[in-house]
């Protein structure tokens, strides 16, 4: 019984990490307040999921130096930052008009 039950989490301790494509932003400088709120919403959402997403890949890459886990690390890091930089742009575009 107990033998089961480890291979239960065994399976789902190797589950494939995921991360869904990041939001499109309005254009700052034409958005409507309510399209600014929406698109802090899913920054917001998504910068929590690639969290949980660079979570998952570090768990899956413990014990393996470099290889395929740390491209996807790196890249995922990557979009997020400059997901949150032009949403910053864009928010401040907005604040201009």
């Amino acid at each position: 019984m107990f033998a089961v039950a480890m291979l239960g989490f065994v399976g789902t301790a190797h589950a494939d990490c995921t991360l869904k494509d990041a939001p499109t932003l309005p254009d700052g400088a034409t958005a409507a307040e309510a399209e600014m709120v929406a698109a802090q919403q899913a920054v917001k959402a998504y910068v929590a999921e690639t969290q949980e997403y660079l979570a998952c890949l570090e768990f899956e890459g413990k014990g393996r130096a470099g290889g395929d886990w740390t491209k996807k690390y790196n890249d995922a890091s990557t979009r997020m930052e400059k997901l949150a930089a032009e949403f910053n742009k864009q928010l401040r575009a907005f604040k201009s008009k």
